[in-house]
């Protein structure tokens, strides 16, 4: 039986303004040519593909929960080989173990609902000595408890990374951050 994994299906595309936390996301991540990427929770993909326009070589790959999103990416986005969109049920991603270099939460961390077995899931598809980055908001309560499930997942040499200026976000609101891990 699958159990959805998330609370909510906003992603990056939710933000204001459009593609700001999504970009300042990438910029976090170390890409390098040939290097394999997969993006959880994908939305319509663009993330994806602006990700591999910074690359130029090598595979990136988009999950998404949502059919209807994971069709419209692929429309619009997709290169067979190259940029490729998969749907999953919410379990296992369909994957095959240690194919990726870096694996890329686009969901804000607190909205998944079995933290630990996304990064079950995370840890399995990753090549050792890959790297995980996951979107959090900057609540200490919840960075806490994220900092254990990661060390509990065989991720480590945490980095967290703040982005302290959003251009027209309310200052009420949480603070998005990038937490880095590594499998060790």
């Amino acid at each position: 039986m699958n159990v959805p994994l998330l609370n909510t299906d906003l992603t990056l595309e939710c933000d204001s303004p459009p593609g700001a936390v999504g970009l300042w996301l990438l910029d976090q991540v170390r890409m390098e040519a040939w290097d394999r990427l997969l993006f959880v929770e994908c939305g319509d993909g663009w993330l994806v593909e602006e990700a591999w326009r910074r690359m130029r070589r090598g595979r990136v790959v988009g999950l998404s929960m949502s059919p209807r999103l994971v069709a419209a990416a692929a429309q619009l986005r997709g290169v067979p080989g190259v940029v490729e969109f998969r749907t999953w049920g919410g379990e296992r991603f369909p994957l095959p173990d240690q194919s990726f270099d870096r694996v890329i939460s686009c969901a804000s961390w607190g909205w998944y609902r079995e933290p630990a077995a996304v990064l079950h899931q995370v840890t399995r598809v990753l090549r050792p000595g890959g790297d995980a980055y996951l979107l959090a908001l900057d609540q200490p309560s919840a960075t806490a408890d994220l900092l254990r499930l990661l060390a509990d997942a065989g991720l480590a040499n945490v980095q967290r990374y703040r982005c302290d200026a959003m251009p027209g976000e309310p200052r009420d609101r949480p603070t998005p951050v990038v937490i880095h891990a590594c499998l060790s």
